[in-house]
């Protein structure tokens, strides 16, 4: 009886030893992860970093940037967005178009959550492939992810749709985003004036001139529309003549 009598005893004492060193331990165990922590986030940060300057060099290869890619999304946690988008911009700049594309299917299955900017880059790789439909339909994501395609998104879908030559969805387009209230800036005119060209419509061309000086957007009697040189003089009549670096008309 008295043995068992110690052996609790004993239990008891061991017990609250144990009890007393608990946060010893908890605190050892916190800071044990915290400074795992850091230097897991200090290694992502050195890594943003360096794709950063890589793709900010300009000599930046495709299989270079390939690697980096597989890297970045195999890292946990996972680094920023923005290093995903500006790995995705270099690319396209090497017109590496499928390859984004592919990565980016990579990204949404990996849960990295795209923002207005990857959306972006993936519209102009459909666009420069020929693909513009893929690219409307990626504006619909962008809808769904919270996000407002701007400007520039539409400027890049009326630059696709000229490319496939929709003369009349680029003008529906543009109607449809300047009745919406979107801001039309001189890449937008300078988009539409360029593919009206050179489809020959000239005309049309010329309408958006007046409407651009009517909005009050300076072109200064000579601007540089994306490859076409575009000027206005007044003739005798009082109306203005309008050359398109080789094509004219009144």
């Amino acid at each position: 009886m008295m043995k068992l009598f110690e052996r609790s005893v004993a239990a008891v004492v061991m017990k609250k030893k144990i009890i007393s060193e608990l946060p010893l331990k908890v605190s050892t165990i916190t800071s044990s992860y915290h400074s795992h922590h850091s230097k897991i986030q200090s290694t992502i940060t050195h890594f943003e970093q360096f794709v950063r300057e890589r793709c900010k060099s300009g000599n930046l290869g495709i299989e270079e940037a390939k690697g980096l890619f597989d890297n970045a999304i195999q890292m946990r946690p996972s680094p920023s967005i923005l290093l995903f988008t500006q790995l995705l911009g270099a690319i396209c700049k090497l017109r590496q178009y499928p390859t984004v594309i592919t990565m980016f299917k990579a990204m949404e299955s990996k849960g990295i959550k795209p923002d207005l900017v990857t959306f972006s880059t993936l519209i102009n790789c459909f666009c420069q492939m020929g693909k513009v439909d893929f690219g409307f339909a990626v504006v619909g994501n962008i809808f769904k992810s919270g996000f407002e395609p701007n400007i520039v998104i539409f400027n890049t879908l009326l630059k696709g749709l000229f490319k496939e030559n929709r003369v009349k969805d680029a003008m529906k387009l543009f109607n449809k985003i300047t009745k919406i209230g979107y801001t039309c800036d001189d890449f937008t005119y300078g988009t539409m004036i360029d593919g009206l060209c050179k489809t020959g419509n000239v005309d049309q061309a010329f309408k958006l001139l007046q409407d651009m000086e009517k909005r009050g957007t300076k072109h200064n009697h000579l601007q540089r529309f994306d490859g076409w040189i575009l000027f206005t003089q007044p003739n005798g009549g009082g109306s203005k003549n309008v050359s398109f670096n080789g094509c004219q008309g009144l």
